[in-house]
């Protein structure tokens, strides 16, 4: 061939030697039909692919050339009626008006995307491979570069796709035996391109010597992804091209060639291609389109076409999905698909060589999966299993403290992105969780208010990689808090202290560790036990203040004047938080605190001894009272002796109501005459 061909003379002459008249009029193969609603006579059909189900076959033709010299090809499709009849073929319009020249169709098994063999003057330097897919109209898309990692400036063309995608088939020049004089036939290699996983084609590779033996025309890659077929010109050929049959073995290498004798004859033959139940074959011949039944022993291996349409559980609408087919032993994925955006539609090809897990995925839908095992399957099946996603799921609300993780009585609105109110109510703590019923295609709008806590607003949209058909709603409300600060002074001297501040929550489990006069922020409307530590030298003291209100002690709001006594001998300290229940010994957790700071001053100061004196109102005897503050006493001192603190120096004296600290005419009055003191009775 001569280099001075342009791209465009090279096609006209590559179709010219590809598809040439009858060598004679010996007669075919036996067992061959004229598909004679595609084929004609005065024009020639060429290069059939066919759809997994076997019901749509797309081929080339130059039926619409504008006289007899010109060979301007183009793309048909006819479909199979429900009496087994092929339909008129119609053009592939949007395909055939933007290229100069087609060739060599590979519709994929799902029939929704079509590989072949193009060059489009200005875009192409040679014949490259485009792919097209097809519409919600049933029409197909313009042609696509299928990319430079196949696509070079050469030649590339006759592509053929795998059942899974991921493997695509094609020819390139040989440029070893470019030209087969003897034949008068253009020579090509075939050459196969693996998908990655990130979905872009790795760099093709030529398969080996015992496929690619000089002059290989037309591969074609069956359903079960291990049986190819082709055409050569080779030693011992019936005609110019015979087709030949190889299968991949299990280390992925190709078994030699064999003839396929039932269908060779002295014609060329072509350009074969096999729907999914592995029995015809539609192949090219003497310039028309042939189908033949295979023999039992010439067929790929037992495959089950399944199809299905996947649909959302609330409207059955039909949902473009993502599929994923996973072996189930070795849980690696075979290949990914998706569904026809149309209508649900998937058509998938399983051999029977392994168990296959089938998961359907859909951004807004919960993923679902299908077990499919087809192993002592001995011949061609398909099966119909239509697939439902939810989209519907439970979410269970709990509405929390931030802090400090209780519980929340609050008021909760749930609504959606049309308005449509789900929940308006308050809800109790003993309700949670709260169980709402929500839908995957909704988004929510959700507000949550609660006395002295900030308001909650958020958006909840689905997210599939995260939701679960159960899904926890944690909502955590932040209290509100105000900015508190004590100072500790000297009660003889005035003079600042430097000392820590704790600061108990009365109503939580909350206590927070502080320096004095550093701010703290403390929950607004709680009470707080305020105590300093008990340093060497020094009595602790201690309030009870409200977050939020006036402040005491004669500070600004917000802060708390607390004053120190050196310790002396009779120094008295009363504990505010020690506390018992009504007629009972028993120390409440409440007081711990406080006499955790009291065991601090026994041990910072062990040259001191002191009394523990315990009082009560005057409701009841003078006995029982008297009895009843030295068991409280006595508590008291067997606590601290559970602190390691030495019961030397300690004794403990109940004095009952004998010494009120305010008339005993009310019940703060009361509560203020139940105390527990502590008496400096020597220091060492």
């Amino acid at each position: 061939m001569s280099n001075n061909f342009t791209a465009c003379n090279l096609a006209f002459l590559f179709t010219l030697l590809l598809v040439p008249p009858a060598l004679n009029a010996q007669a075919p193969a036996t067992g061959r039909t004229l598909v004679s609603s595609v084929s004609t006579s005065k024009y020639t059909e060429f290069a059939p692919t066919i759809s997994a189900d076997g019901k749509t076959l797309i081929f080339e033709s130059n039926k619409n050339k504008v006289n007899p010299v010109d060979e301007h090809w183009e793309l048909f499709e006819s479909k199979l009626d429900e009496k087994g009849v092929w339909g008129e073929p119609r053009p592939l319009k949007a395909i055939n008006e933007k290229c100069n020249f087609l060739a060599g169709p590979s519709l994929s098994h799902d029939g929704n995307t079509l590989y072949f063999t193009a060059f489009i003057e200005g875009t192409t330097t040679s014949e490259d491979i485009f792919y097209s897919t097809r519409l919600e109209d049933k029409s197909w898309s313009a042609p696509i570069s299928i990319g430079k990692t196949i696509n070079t400036d050469e030649y590339e063309g006759f592509p053929s796709i795998s059942a899974d995608g991921n493997s695509l088939y094609f020819l390139r020049m040989n440029e070893a035996n470019v030209y087969d004089k003897k034949n008068k036939e253009n020579c090509f290699l075939i050459y196969v391109a693996r998908k990655s996983q990130d979905g872009t084609w790795k760099a093709p590779v030529a398969l080996p010597p015992n496929i690619n033996a000089g002059c290989e025309r037309d591969p074609k890659i069956m359903a079960d992804n291990h049986t190819l077929i082709f055409s050569s010109i080779r030693n011992g050929n019936k005609g110019k091209f015979d087709m030949y049959q190889s299968r991949m073995q299990a280390d992925e290498s190709w078994s030699d060639p064999q003839p396929l004798d039932f269908i060779n004859s002295p014609d060329n033959d072509q350009s074969p291609c096999i729907s999914a139940s592995g029995d015809v074959m539609y192949f090219c011949s003497n310039n028309d389109i042939y189908a033949i039944p295979i023999p039992k022993a010439d067929r790929q291996m037992v495959n089950t076409h399944v199809q299905g349409v996947v649909r959302a559980a609330d409207n059955q609408s039909p949902l473009a999905a993502d599929i994923r087919v996973i072996n189930a032993q070795t849980n690696e994925v075979v290949s990914t698909f998706k569904t026809d955006v149309r209508n649900g539609y998937y058509s998938l090809i399983l051999g029977s060589s392994n168990p296959y897990r089938i998961e359907f995925v859909h951004k807004s839908y919960f993923a679902t999966s299908v077990d499919f095992d087809f192993r002592n399957q001995e011949t061609y099946k398909e099966v119909t299993r239509d697939v439902v996603l939810a989209g519907d799921y439970t979410a269970k609300f709990e509405i929390k403290d931030k802090d400090l993780g209780f519980a929340l009585n609050s008021f909760l609105i749930v609504a959606d992105n049309d308005g449509k109110v789900l929940y308006k109510d308050s809800v109790r703590a003993a309700d949670f969780p709260l169980s709402l019923k929500m839908s995957s295609t909704k988004q929510y709008a959700i507000s949550v208010n609660a006395p002295l806590y900030a308001a909650h607003n958020q958006s909840v949209k689905f997210d599939v990689a995260v939701f679960g058909p159960e899904m926890p709603f944690p909502i955590a409300l932040e209290h509100e808090k105000v900015k508190f600060a004590t100072e500790v002074t000297d009660v003889n001297s005035k003079q600042k202290m430097r000392t820590k501040v704790y600061y108990n929550n009365e109503t939580r489990n909350e206590v927070i560790v502080a320096e004095d006069g550093e701010a703290v922020y403390l929950r607004k409307g709680d009470r707080y036990q305020v105590m300093t530590s008990s340093d060497k030298g020094y009595l602790f003291s201690s309030a009870s203040v409200v977050a939020g209100a006036e402040a005491t002690g004669g500070g600004i709001p917000g802060t708390l004047a607390l004053h120190v006594t050196p310790v002396q001998a009779g120094a008295n300290l009363t504990l505010n938080h020690i506390t018992f229940p009504s007629n009972s010994a028993e120390l409440k957790p409440s007081s711990f605190i406080e006499l955790d700071r009291v065991a601090d001053l026994l041990t910072n100061n062990p040259n001191i001894s002191i009394e523990i004196s315990a009082h009560t109102d005057d409701v009841g005897n003078d006995d029982y009272n008297n009895t009843l503050s030295q068991k409280r006493a006595q508590s008291v001192l067997e606590y601290l002796k559970k602190k390691k603190i030495n019961p030397q120096q300690l004794i403990t004296k109940g004095y009952g109501e004998t010494r009120p600290v305010a008339p005993n005419d009310s019940e703060e009055n009361r509560e203020r005459n139940r105390r527990v003191e502590l008496v400096i009775l020597n220091v060492g």
